[in-house]
């Protein structure tokens, strides 16, 4: 039997949806998406993966549909009627509220519709209340090379964000078609004008909605860095927003780096805990001395070092970055103008696949704003995007999550590209300048993004 608990706020008891079991092997699951009360009709006809997550089928439904993701949602479990008494399964914003239930993303779509005729139901914007209800029309074999999620066949365009729901639908259509009776005439024109432009409530293609469903959809958050997890919360979760994107471009499915790839991304960390060994006196001005700046570039090769003339600490970017970044990361410590290796220095010098995990687990660097960009910086880079030529981008993403420079508005790019800077400093030092070796950036930043267990 399932539980129950007092959950809604008008004091009524709401039932705990009991999942079902798991399928032994995975199907392609031919379902028809309804929008509720909806006349003349407006439905899809897909083809789902049985092993999608719900935050994946809520994406499959907005880009489906053509809505914009710009509300809440929540799945309720069938299988055959709504009832407004069983409880919906949490999304993200719930879970942050204190909300108590399941989670949607611990459920995969074959727990919730198994047999022909089961029944999921789907809330989008609950001002508007366009509610949806997924019906299994069959079970098919999984066939290889077949995406997750395919449009098979749909009627009628969705409506426009923010209509009013039905009511509102039902309305406009009547607009359209030019019965304004009892209308007024100027509300009734702002309405057409506010209206997307060329929308047309008969259109629909199967080939725009495949063509976005042909991206992949965005993998379960669990794969990822916890840090990118709290992005996307902080940015509202949508998969469909520019960091959605973001993410589903950084593929961190690609296979990790190898034991010769790990050892060379921290050839330089090893060089300079070899160089400071036992410990190392500072110059008075608080730098290495210039011999040690000048055998560390010459252990790493000319190639290294793109900035500065590599005489001096201060002049050599590559040592000094190396040097910072190790004591942020726990590898060297400071103390009274003696540079010393720590623990964890020594025990890892040795050891480049264990060193680079060490390395991750302490990413993104810095305040929470400077993690914040760190974890983008390293996800544009993940994607093989121009981190250099992306701080534009990066910082609507940065406004959206609600950072924002003094009182301005918006957020200075600049900012971005300075507050990156110690998560940036660590990639660069792995994965090379990224002016000679883009591919050995994308591979190091898609590794630093894995979760512990992936590495």
């Amino acid at each position: 039997m399932a539980s129950t608990y007092w959950a809604d706020p008008d004091g009524f008891a709401l039932t705990t949806p009991t999942p079902l079991g798991r399928r032994a092997v995975k199907a392609a699951l031919i379902v028809r998406l309804d929008l509720d009360d909806a006349h003349p009709p407006i439905w899809r006809q897909l083809r789902l993966a049985s092993d999608l997550t719900l935050p994946q089928v809520h994406e499959v439904v907005q880009i489906a549909m053509g809505w914009t993701d710009s509300h809440l949602h929540h799945f309720v479990m069938g299988p055959d009627t709504h009832d407004p008494t069983t409880q919906h399964f949490l999304t993200p914003f719930d879970i942050a509220e204190g909300d108590k239930g399941i989670p949607e993303s611990d459920v995969h779509l074959d727990q919730v519709i198994s047999e022909p005729g089961d029944c999921l139901f789907y809330e989008y914007d609950f001002g508007d209340s366009w509610w949806h209800t997924m019906k299994l029309e069959s079970v098919e074999p999984w066939r290889a090379g077949d995406t997750d999620a395919w449009c098979l066949a749909g009627q009628r365009a969705c409506p426009p964000e923010d209509l009013g729901g039905i009511g509102g639908l039902e309305e406009l259509l009547n607009w359209l078609d030019g019965r304004t009776e009892g209308a007024d005439p100027e509300w009734v024109q702002q309405v057409l004008d506010w209206l997307p432009p060329g929308y047309d409530p008969v259109a629909f293609s199967v080939d725009e909605v495949n063509a976005v469903l042909a991206r992949g959809l965005l993998p379960p958050l669990e794969q990822f860095h916890p840090m990118v997890s709290i992005l996307m919360r902080n940015a509202g979760g949508s998969p469909l927003s520019d960091l959605g994107e973001l993410i589903r471009r950084a593929d961190l499915g690609s296979p990790s780096l190898t034991e010769r790839d790990m050892a060379d991304a921290v050839r330089g960390y090893q060089v300079l805990l070899a160089e400071i060994g036992d410990g190392l006196t500072l110059t008075q001005a608080g730098y290495l001395p210039p011999r040690v700046v000048q055998q560390i570039l010459a252990e790493l090769g000319p190639e290294t070092e793109w900035v500065g003339i590599g005489t001096r600490e201060d002049t050599s970017q590559t040592v000094s970055s190396l040097r910072r970044s190790a004591t942020a990361l726990g590898l060297v410590r400071l103390s009274r103008g003696r540079l010393t290796v720590t623990s964890n220095g020594r025990r890892l010098a040795g050891d480049p696949p264990h060193l680079l995990r060490h390395i991750a687990t302490r990413l993104p660097l810095g305040k929470q704003h400077e993690q914040d960009a760190g974890t983008i910086a390293l996800l544009f880079v993940a994607a093989g995007k121009d981190w250099l030529h992306s701080f534009d981008e990066a910082a609507r993403i940065m406004e959206w999550i609600g950072w924002r420079t003094g009182g301005d508005a918006f957020l200075d790019e600049r900012a971005v590209h300075i507050w990156s800077k110690p998560t940036r400093d660590v990639l660069q030092n792995l994965g090379g300048s990224g002016l000679s070796t883009p591919n050995r950036q994308i591979a190091v930043a898609r590794y630093l993004l894995q979760t512990a267990d992936q590495r």
